[in-house]
């Protein structure tokens, strides 16, 4: 994706594309870490210690005298360490006999409370780099370096086309027989979102050839398309007939895997196409093993799969060999014991909420056979749920 210039605080999420430099020591000056008196260590060595008050450094104002020997000067957090300071003692520490004089009741080491410069990063020391996603911390990074306007990615544009006569569209109105609400148009454009790209659509196309190609005309207006349903063998499931009558590249179809066997992946031109199926687990699950990683790649993002964690299974888990089964799960850390994730419960491709109740994809690779409880496997956690 081509590369734009923005304000720092509209890219939330998006993918840098440069490294961010600290334009200045991260912080660019020693600072205190408490609200209290800068001191000399030396004048310390007998407690309690009357010192002399001369003045105070509020955060923002340059200190513009020294600490001299018998004196001490009030400092707020965030302040400039005024010079000849060797410490900081909290104001905690102490009692203030009068206007001019502070008792000292506790000796700080050499050093204490006082934030050294650079202490974070060094003037021109690269503190984030391209291909990280922009979260909140790395924002608050950007912003310690002194940039307002960063490189990022553009996000892509990504055409959601989902089909099926059975759709009912209008929720304002009651159930027709034999249809359903569309739940895999809403969850594929959520899904998008995360993964930083801009949701086009959904659009609807009915079980129909001519719809379902002006719908994907409209869709090479994107850079990415994204179809759920009709990729599998059904009489009306009319999307590859559709897909090759246009210039489709067909890589494959169809995937060793359960949910989602019937994916369907290719090319108009250079646009990358997805035909997951239509399944809502089905759909949900091929968007976050293929397409997820296809848009942070074509962002540049460093990182573009989640991390492999082990864990042990809570009960034995029923599977036959031959396919690598994505098993929604719930995973736990236990007290003082290891992770252990127990399935959400029956997992069939419609139940979306088996997804909704799931923390993490428990990976069940194609020649395990029914792993038993205590068995360890690999998850992957799924990007809006949190492993407690």
């Amino acid at each position: 994706m081509p590369t734009e210039e923005l304000p720092r605080l509209m890219t939330f999420g998006q993918i840098l594309h440069e490294d961010i430099l600290a334009r200045e020591g991260i912080p660019p000056f020693d600072n205190s870490a408490m609200d209290g008196f800068a001191v000399r260590v030396d004048d310390l060595v007998q407690l309690p210690a009357d010192l002399r008050l001369d003045g105070e450094i509020p955060a923002g104002k340059a200190p513009n005298a020294e600490v001299e020997s018998g004196a001490c000067i009030r400092i707020m957090t965030g302040a400039q360490i005024p010079p000849g300071a060797e410490a900081v003692v909290p104001v905690e520490w102490t009692t203030e006999i009068n206007q001019e004089r502070i008792r000292i009741h506790r000796k700080p080491e050499a050093g204490a409370y006082i934030r050294r410069a650079a202490q974070d990063a060094a003037k021109h020391e690269t503190v984030v780099k391209r291909g990280t996603r922009i979260t909140p911390p790395v924002m608050g990074v950007i912003a310690a370096a002194g940039y307002h306007r960063i490189k990022v990615a553009k996000p892509p544009d990504v055409a959601i086309i989902v089909t099926g006569d059975e759709l009912h569209l209008d929720v304002s109105k009651p159930l027709p027989p034999a249809r359903i609400y569309d739940a895999n148009g809403p969850g594929l454009v959520t899904q998008v979102l995360e993964a930083g790209g801009t949701p086009l659509g959904p659009e609807v196309a009915r079980d129909d050839g001519g719809d379902i190609e002006f719908e994907i005309g409209r869709g090479l207006e994107a850079d990415v398309i994204v179809i759920s349903g009709g990729v599998s063998v059904g009489k009306y499931d009319l999307v590859q007939e559709v897909l090759d009558s246009i210039g489709f590249e067909k890589y494959f179809w169809r995937v060793r895997q359960r949910p989602g066997g019937p994916m369907l992946f290719g090319m108009i031109g250079t646009r990358p196409v997805f035909g997951l199926p239509g399944n809502p687990v089905s759909s949900a699950v091929c968007f976050q093993q293929y397409v997820r990683p296809a848009l942070l790649a074509m962002m540049g993002a460093a990182e573009i799969h989640p991390p492999q964690i082990k864990a042990k299974l809570g009960s034995s888990v029923r599977k036959e060999a031959g396919l690598h089964h994505f098993v929604r799960g719930k995973a736990q850390w236990q007290e003082n014991g290891p992770l252990i994730v127990h399935t959400t419960g029956p997992q069939t491709s419609n139940l979306y909420s088996s997804l909704q109740h799931a923390n993490c994809l428990i990976h069940l690779e194609e020649e395990v056979v029914n792993p038993s409880e205590g068995e360890e496997v690999i998850i992957t956690p799924l990007p809006w749920a949190v492993i407690g």
